[in-house]
């Protein structure tokens, strides 16, 4: 193949299909997992504007819900027109689960009644534990191609609506949002469909007039419209329509008389357009965001901050919600909108989390909002407890994004801040504490029972460390009794990864950092923060106590940069070395690796000072006067040749 060709069909990358939202099977089970899951299937535009499915004899909301659920049920990944065609089997007891949704108890009679309406199938006796078939009508075929735009259907709205006219409605709001790309911003303006009576009627099902009739617009609204908005606005959470609006013809001249198709004289300006202002939710499943990827780096940054467990976001969440929430400080070059929330804009939505749930569980009320707001005091606790911390840090998050209170309140609070974000190390201690507490507790009555103890956890050794030859050390030998902390978990090398962090400004600035730093770390480990670590035993601490002296009296070094130089090691030796095999699963025995880097900072330290030692010597050398030289004749007795 020539450089210019094209590339071969089988080279070209698969069309893209979307994915089901919510697992169909799992919400099948019963109609409150039904409602529980709220499944989501993707459909394109041109099927959300069909009309044909509207225009069926007899066909009702719970026939289009139902519809769409066997649609469904029955996808087999990427359509074609010959897996369209087909022939698909459901279960009836899924069908009814369908039906039953919106709060009647559906019997297989009124399955068969449905799928009379929908497929024109023979009316065949059902029962509840057996299989049925069906096809689909010849006009789904190319609307079941994939397309480019699609937009997420809510089988648990559908099933949920009582009129046609509603689902029709909710089909024609879906396309418009998925044809003009609309997307979800805090403090986005409603947009407008707008459209004439006559296209609104065929869209909501309307029939047609009799010929030579005109539509009346007023049974319009009340038979069709307004019902729909109404059952939208209890049951739609993904969009609410903020009014509805109708613009008149032109106002007549004096005089002027305006009949109808009848003849008879009009008394009042006719509708021309009906329109529609519509406002986007903030989404309410955290599956309907995509995630983006990470550095490594980031998303670690973003795991450190844990929190007690009924408290605690996973970081995908808020990896979720950077990409939900448009960033106040970077926009995209190529289309000029808003870019993902960056690192430091979702750090500060953790903090007004935090900042919520010190406020909830203190009773201090930041702003006036503590009293009324929906996710702030003992009604945020009380969410937490029944949705999960991550569900209620969503819509806390987009309601805070939406109307901000308490960012404004503690943006200038610094101390509240260090106080909330104290609390929080302070509940994650108290929830290691007790958990490690109840594992003791559950392991003191299995043996009281006679029971074997649980198995201890396997050491899975990814990277073989290395063989190293014993480093000879001036100190005297010391009992190193073998360990049985596992370190090589992911909890135990995320702590030595937070552990090296933690001593990187010491190593950067030594003599300004490294005392506060060791002090700083020494009261971490007594307050628990670094369990599995302490685990190990008090050689770390011993070490790092050497720290202390990290001064410029006590650092060898004939200049300053040699002395920030050597410090800087000695900080990485005793500090920083045996964190960093611990985040890289490479720690074996602590103990003796810990003693070989103190014994390495000895010889480092004597070395020095001889170094120092011999330089001084020779410096002073040859600062030392040169001998006398004699003021006559010439050294040593010379006499030169020709004096003689």
């Amino acid at each position: 193949m020539s450089l210019t060709s094209r590339p071969t069909s089988s080279r070209r990358r698969a069309p893209f299909v979307p994915k089901a939202r919510g697992a169909l099977s799992e919400a099948l089970t019963s109609v409150q997992d039904f409602l529980r899951v709220a499944p989501s299937v993707p459909r394109s535009v041109a099927w959300l504007r069909d009309r044909t499915l509207a225009g069926g004899d007899g066909i009702t909301a719970r026939d289009i819900s139902l519809f769409e659920a066997l649609v469904a049920l029955t996808a087999q990944g990427e359509e074609t027109e010959t897996s369209i065609r087909a022939a698909r089997l459901c279960s009836v007891a899924s069908a009814l689960t369908v039906l039953s949704a919106g709060g009647h108890d559906a019997q297989p009679r009124e399955l068969v009644a449905a799928l009379k309406r929908l497929f024109g199938r023979a009316p065949e006796p059902l029962k509840r534990g057996a299989m049925f078939h069906f096809h689909l009508p010849a006009w789904a075929v190319p609307l079941q191609q994939p397309g480019s735009r699609y937009a997420h259907l809510d089988l648990s709205v559908l099933a949920r609506f009582r009129r046609r006219s509603s689902s029709l409605l909710y089909r024609q709001v879906l396309a418009h949002v998925a044809a003009e790309r609309i997307r979800y911003e805090p403090g986005m303006q409603p947009f407008v469909m707008e459209y004439s009576p006559e296209d609104l009627a065929a869209a909501l099902g309307m029939p047609e007039p009799a010929p030579g009739a005109s539509l009346h617009v007023g049974q319009l609204r009340i038979r069709y419209l307004t019902p729909a908005v109404e059952e939208i606005a209890e049951h739609v959470r993904s969009f609410e329509i903020v009014s509805v609006g109708t613009a008149h013809d032109t106002r007549r001249r004096a005089g002027e008389i305006v009949t109808g198709d009848d003849g008879a004289a009009l008394q009042a300006r006719a509708v021309a357009s009906i329109a529609l202002t519509i406002r986007l939710c903030p989404p309410e499943r955290l599956d309907a965001v995509p995630t983006r990827a990470l550095d490594e780096e980031t998303f670690a940054s973003l795991c450190e901050r844990r929190d007690a467990p009924p408290y605690a976001v996973r970081p995908e969440t808020i990896v979720r919600l950077g990409s939900s929430l448009p960033s106040a400080r970077l926009r995209n070059r190529k289309t000029g909108r808003a870019a993902p929330l960056l690192q430091s804009e979702m750090r500060v939505r953790h903090d007004l989390w935090l900042a919520a749930i010190h406020e909830a569980l203190t009773g201090e009320a930041i702003t006036p909002a503590f009293e009324t707001g929906a996710c702030r005091g003992q009604r945020l606790l009380d969410a937490i407890a029944r949705d999960g911390a991550d569900k209620v840090f969503w819509a806390f998050s987009h309601a805070e994004a939406a109307a901000p209170d308490i960012g404004p309140a503690i943006a200038e609070r610094y101390r509240f801040k260090q106080e909330i974000e104290k609390a929080r190390k302070l509940r994650l201690k108290a929830s290691t504490v007790a958990a490690a507490q109840e594992r003791r507790r559950t392991l003191r009555e299995a043996r009281a029972d006679g029971m074997a103890s649980p198995k201890p956890a396997k050491k899975r050794v990814t990277v073989p460390s290395k063989p190293t030859v014993p480093i000879p050390s001036d100190d005297p030998a010391m009992p190193m009794p073998p360990t049985t902390v596992d370190l090589t978990s992911p909890a135990a090398r995320a702590e030595g990864l937070r552990l090296y962090r933690e001593w990187q400004p010491a190593f950067e600035y030594p003599f300004a950092k490294a005392v506060l730093v060791a002090a700083r770390v020494k009261q971490a480990f007594a307050a628990g923060e670094y369990p599995i670590l302490a685990e190990a035993g008090d050689a770390y601490l011993e070490a790092i106590a050497r720290l202390d002296n990290v001064t410029r009296a006590f650092v060898p070094g004939l200049t300053v940069g040699k002395q920030d130089e050597n410090a800087s090691h000695y900080v990485a030796m005793l500090a920083m070395s045996w964190p960093t095999r611990v985040s890289n699963g490479r720690s074996v025995n602590p103990a003796a690796e810990i003693a070989a880097d103190r014994a390495l900072v000895n010889r480092a330290v004597k070395r020095d000072r001889e170094a120092d030692r011999v330089a001084k010597a020779q410096a002073e050398a040859r600062k030392s006067p040169p001998p006398p030289r004699p003021t006559d004749g010439f050294r040593d007795g010379y006499v030169p040749k020709r004096a003689s």
